[in-house]
Parts: structure tokens; sequence; C-alpha cells
């Protein structure tokens, strides 16, 4: 019965959507997903992980394919890499790099000391040919502060740990500058800012944005209302995905507010660009991220 309830929320919800859609022209639903994440556009395709299937997904603009997949994964995250993909195994606590087949090349679990990762989560280019990553640590807002921010060289011959004692780090991504490393702090409620040295080392952090300072809470929302996904756009301002209040929320170089984008899915886990030029914006989101099977939804949002 749950299911079948499920499946007639998300019916409406996409018949609604779709004839918002054809009338605003901005946002619209291409695929119902399980608690999808990491949108990235690779090879002229859409590409996302789904964290209960541990795998890739695949959308073409007509259908939805399987392009990896791996149960024990629990995948939060996606990112192109030597032309290849990284995919963050949540909770195998690794990363997985597959070429552009689908085909698992090599495989990573611990950093350059032998130390273990706990909860690889989401990626950002260090612009250089590298990745930095995020290791969320305990997912719980009472639990020890165990996050991390690690950085993988271009060559993947060096995995290192830079940042500790972050409260569950998210979305992250380098700032306008090329200078700083921005890093949602969820559990924190913020933006972090690490200066990046010439190494690609991170300097001492510093506050960069309090969600509380953007925008007001959401009335009755959880303690998990936080920055999720975090990127730079190429129109030069910052998209926040706000998880557990159904917006994306656009910020520019000042810490200031620009547009809010509203979605029906409450828990806005991530968000990616679409191809160069072509001013759009994937946004992946749940309807229920405590409960299986975390139903959910891929969105399209064309800019105006």
């Amino acid at each position: 019965m749950k299911r079948i309830t499920w499946t007639l929320l998300l019916l409406v919800t996409l018949v609604s959507l779709a004839a918002r859609a054809q009338s605003v022209g901005e946002l619209s639903p291409i695929t119902t997903a399980s608690y999808p994440e990491g949108p990235v556009w690779f090879e002229g395709r859409l590409l996302y992980v789904e964290y209960p299937s541990g795998g890739v997904k695949s959308w073409d603009g007509a259908q939805r394919t399987t392009f990896w997949n791996n149960t024990g994964c629990g995948a939060s995250g996606l990112i192109e890499y030597r032309h290849h993909l990284l995919v963050a195994c949540y909770d195998a606590n690794s990363l997985v790099e597959l070429d552009s087949k689908g085909h698992e090349v090599g495989t990573f679990t611990r950093d350059a000391k032998g130390q273990p990762f706990i909860g690889p989560n989401d990626f950002t280019p260090d612009g250089k040919g590298g990745i930095y990553i995020t290791a969320s640590g305990a997912y719980e807002v009472s639990a020890p502060i165990t996050g991390a921010v690690l950085h993988l060289s271009a060559d993947s011959q060096s995995l290192v740990s830079l940042a500790d004692t972050i409260h569950f780090p998210n979305g992250l991504t380098v700032d306008a500058s090329g200078q700083q490393l921005l890093v949602a702090e969820m559990l924190a409620g913020r933006i972090l800012s690490f200066p990046i040295q010439s190494d690609g080392s991170l300097g001492p952090r510093h506050v960069w944005a309090r969600l509380q300072d953007i925008i007001a809470p959401t009335p009755g929302a959880d303690a998990y209302n936080g920055p999720d996904g975090f990127k730079l756009g190429p129109d030069g301002n910052y998209y926040m995905a706000q998880n557990g209040s159904g917006r994306v929320l656009v910020v520019n170089q000042n810490r200031q507010l620009v547009r809010t984008l509203s979605v029906p899915t409450p828990y806005v886990t991530n968000i990616g660009f679409g191809p160069v030029g072509a001013n759009t914006l994937y946004i992946t989101g749940t309807f229920d991220q405590w409960n299986a099977p975390y139903p959910g939804v891929v969105y399209l949002w064309t800019q105006p």
C-alpha cells in the first residue's frame, strides 16, 4: 500500500510539473529516481547516482538506463575525472573510477598515509586535473565531528587528507577567483572557505557564509536542513541545494540571495549544469530521505 501511495504521489507531481513547465518554461521533471544525487553531463547525456542501488543511471533525453551498478556502494557523488568518472561510495567508504563505458578501472579506500576515509560524499575539480573530495564522517547532529576534505591528484597517484573536524562536509566548489575552496558544512548550516595554496593544499578555514544570514529558516525544518550540493554556476553565482526545504538558493559573490528555485521534493540533494552554453540546470531530490524506497525525481530547470 505504501509503494502504491508513493507511486500515485509521484505521478500527480510529475503531471502537475509538466503542466507548469509548459506555461512557465522553467522547471520540468525528466525521470523518477530513488534518492538521486550527483547529476553530471557526460558525453552528451546526463548521468546521476542512486543511493539505494549504489549505481549510476544514464538519461539520454528519452529513456533511463543503468550505466554501472554496485549494490554495496551507496553512491552519493559523481564527477568526470581523467576522461573517466569517479563515484563516491558513501556506504562502502571508497571511491571507484569508471571508464567511459562504465567498467571499473580503479578503487581508492585509503589516503596516502594508509588511513581510511568515512562517508565520501561529493567532488569538485581543482582546475588542474585533480579533484577535491568531501568525506562526511558520522551523519548525526550530536555525533563526534569527523568530516574531512581530501585531494586526489591528476595522475591518481596521491590521495591526501587536507582538512578535518568539519561537521558533515557535503557539496564543495572552487570559488570564482580559483583561490578559495568553499565547502558546505551541512550540520553546522554554513559554508566554509579554505585558501588554496600553490601546491593545492589548504590554508586555515574561515566562515564564508551562514545559511541563516542568507535566507530565513524554513518553519518546522529538521536539524538536517542545511546546505547539501554546492556549485559555482556558469553565470558566476553559487547554487546551493538546501536539503529539507525544497529549494535551491542562488547566491552571488557577495553572499547575497539572487533567487530561489522551488521544487516539490523537500530533500534537495544536488545540482549539476548541462552542456556549456545550454543555460540549463539539473536538480536532484527525494520526497523521503529516511525510508526506502526513497522516492525522488530528477528535474531540469531552464534558466531565463
